[in-house]
């Protein structure tokens, strides 16, 4: 779960930031959800993301890298390894100082926990406490985090393993980062023009050369 990634492509406003990093934990159909209309909005931004990164031809040529035993969970290595590599170019991705912006999320979340939804709600603490947002800006951290993401997966699966393989990998870098470009392009233009971005986000990403 890619939850800097969410916070950085969400609208300038609590409840979108609320909606995005949060949007993992509501299943479901969003129309008889109990949450706030405008989180309700945020969470659908954030599944449209979700869909455009899925369908980006960078993330989805990325995701033959890995080992045939990985590659079921590739989306959850592939998550915080976005995060960890935002952090580490930071600079060319947000004009926010880095410990401004996580600060400002944690207190954010924190200070709306009423909005949020209730599995994520029980979590916030932990989150803040072990600093998720910033943990995969060292590669300990980085393997921190998708050894706590992979034991929580019915039969636990040794992802830890993927990450040397990627991070090693200059390629990958510039894949993943490519992918969020233009994920983050796609989306902020969807602010001005409304798109069922599930229908256009083959068409939009054509324009990627990828092998």
């Amino acid at each position: 779960m890619n939850f800097l990634a969410h916070a950085l492509l969400s609208e300038p406003y609590a409840y979108s930031l609320i909606g995005n990093v949060s949007g993992d934990f509501v299943k479901g159909t969003l129309a008889s959800s109990a949450l706030h209309p405008r989180v309700i909005d945020g969470v659908r931004r954030h599944r449209r993301i979700d869909v455009l990164t899925d369908a980006q031809p960078q993330y989805r040529y990325l995701r033959g890298r890995f080992q045939h035993s990985h590659r079921r969970y590739h989306g959850l290595v592939l998550d915080v390894l976005l995060d960890h590599l935002l952090l580490k170019h930071w600079d060319r991705i947000s004009s926010w100082k880095p410990e401004a912006f996580i600060e400002a999320t944690y207190q954010t979340l924190h200070d709306h926990r009423d909005l949020l939804p209730p599995a994520f709600s029980s979590l916030l603490p932990r989150m803040i406490a072990a600093d998720w947002l910033r943990a995969p800006l060292t590669v300990e951290g980085l393997e921190r985090s998708v050894y706590r993401l992979s034991q929580r997966l019915k039969k636990p699966v040794d992802l830890v393993s993927a990450i040397p393989l990627l991070l090693n990998d200059s390629d990958v870098e510039l894949r993943l980062l490519r992918a969020f470009s233009e994920v983050q392009w796609v989306i902020e233009d969807a602010r001005s023009t409304p798109l069922d971005l599930r229908q256009t986000a083959s068409t939009v990403f054509t324009r990627c050369n990828v092998p």
